[in-house]
């Protein structure tokens, strides 16, 4: 029983893990620090879901990461970055002596959670009728997460970065570093000119 607890403890806690680095990564990944990084998700946000167009305008979703590097739809700007943190991760947990099976609960759990929140829920945020739309358990929290990443998609600061709502499903952490935006203000269009200056190098994306 106690061996149990601890494991749904490790469970609960790498999930969090998860969710704090792809927020992290996340917020990276629209700092335009890294170049290279950025500029498959940006073409996410600004040519495919830009900030003038609906966020869920077709029956399929349109992936950035098509003729790049990727596996399956999570491209190269996700994939680099997670194996270095959870490369770091794994040399910390040996060097603590955390027991084998409690370090492979914490990679399972991490990479899965991933997954879910950052790859196949995202997508499916920006395709419609999406089956959590219908289900009468999971309908009014996949609504409000949903509404609260078109404001991310739409919200724009005055250097052109998309700085809200980096969460996916959850929001804790935009809560913690004050990133949270649930309501959407007046349309920045100083902001939005701002973006297209920024991320002028981004290519047009292919009609298919």
């Amino acid at each position: 029983m106690r061996e149990m607890a601890h494991i749904a403890i490790w469970v609960v806690a790498s999930g969090i893990v998860a969710e704090l680095l792809g927020y992290l990564l996340h917020r990276l990944l629209h700092s335009g620090w890294i170049r290279w990084l950025s500029a498959s998700h940006m073409k996410h946000h600004m040519l495919l879901y830009g900030p003038l167009q609906k966020q869920r305008p077709s029956e399929r979703y349109m992936d950035a990461t098509m003729d790049r590097l990727a596996i399956g739809n999570i491209g190269v700007e996700w994939l680099a970055p997670t194996a270095v943190l959870l490369g770091i991760a794994g040399v910390i947990l040996w060097a603590v002596r955390v027991p084998f099976l409690h370090q492979l609960i914490f990679f399972a759990t991490v990479v899965a959670w991933s997954f879910v929140m950052f790859s196949y829920l995202h997508d499916r945020m920006h395709i419609k009728n999406f089956w959590m739309e219908r289900n009468p358990i999971l309908k009014g929290w996949f609504q409000r997460s949903r509404r609260l990443h078109d404001i991310h998609h739409r919200m724009l600061n005055d250097g052109g970065l998309m700085n809200r709502n980096f969460g996916i499903g959850f929001f804790l952490f935009d809560r913690l570093f004050g990133t949270l935006s649930p309501q959407q203000g007046s349309f920045n269009q100083h902001g939005y000119a701002a973006a297209r200056d920024r991320f002028r190098y981004l290519e047009t994306p292919r009609v298919r």
